[in-house]
């Protein structure tokens, strides 16, 4: 990277570092585009130069995880089964530095429109991302299996992050240590479902069979 794209890059981490600290100090409803501009020690303008919005700037862990987890996939090995790579996709994020922000995201968006709507732009992303690399993946499929497939993982992690989020409320602790290590291990249990053919309702349905 160039100089210029460092400091590009380096602002943009500032001003997201500043919204997150701004959102623990004030809460949400306090968030303007002044404040985490004076506290990232930069313009307004230069604010608006970076993200279109308070929410956008939220999001950008949210984008950041999807985008990293989409590279792995495509550096996964070419042999491994789709459903496998991205079971190996989802185990890889292991840091709780990426996933914990997207936590908290997660339980804010649920009592804010504009943030939902945020997120669900950062999925509706990946999935177009990750229909492109099934397709390079299996160049045999159809367009409609590639975006059948895409949609299946979008809405396994979709699904992991309702599951979780009861989980917490149900606890009564959403402040819960390891919340993100849940988190983690209920995204690859979802996607494990899809590599192994939903074991449990595969013997429920067996079990109805036999009565």
């Amino acid at each position: 990277m160039s100089r210029r794209e460092l400091n590009k890059a380096a602002t943009r981490q500032a001003i997201v570092r500043s919204v997150f600290e701004q959102l623990q100090s004030v809460g949400y409803e306090g968030l303007t585009a002044e404040s985490v501009a004076d506290a990232a020690g930069v313009s307004r303008r230069t604010f608006f130069n970076y993200f279109p919005s308070i929410e956008a700037a939220l999001n950008e862990p949210t984008k950041l995880l999807l985008e990293n987890a989409v590279a792995v996939l495509d550096e996964v090995d070419p042999g491994i089964d789709l459903l496998s790579a991205a079971v190996t996709t989802v185990e890889s994020l292991v840091d709780p530095a990426l996933l914990e922000p997207i936590a908290n995201l997660y339980l804010l968006a649920s009592e804010h429109p504009q943030m939902a709507r945020m997120q669900l732009e950062a999925w509706n992303d990946c999935a177009e991302a990750l229909t492109e690399i099934i397709t390079a993946r299996a160049p045999n499929g159809t367009e409609l299996a590639a975006r059948v497939f895409a949609q299946c993982i979008i809405g396994a992690g979709k699904a992991a992050f309702g599951q979780w989020s009861r989980q917490l409320t149900e606890a009564r602790d959403p402040a819960d240590p390891r919340r993100t290590q849940m988190l983690r291990a209920t995204l690859a249990e979802a996607i494990a479902q899809l590599r192994d053919g939903f074991p449990s309702l595969q013997q429920r349905a067996q079990h109805t069979r036999k009565a």
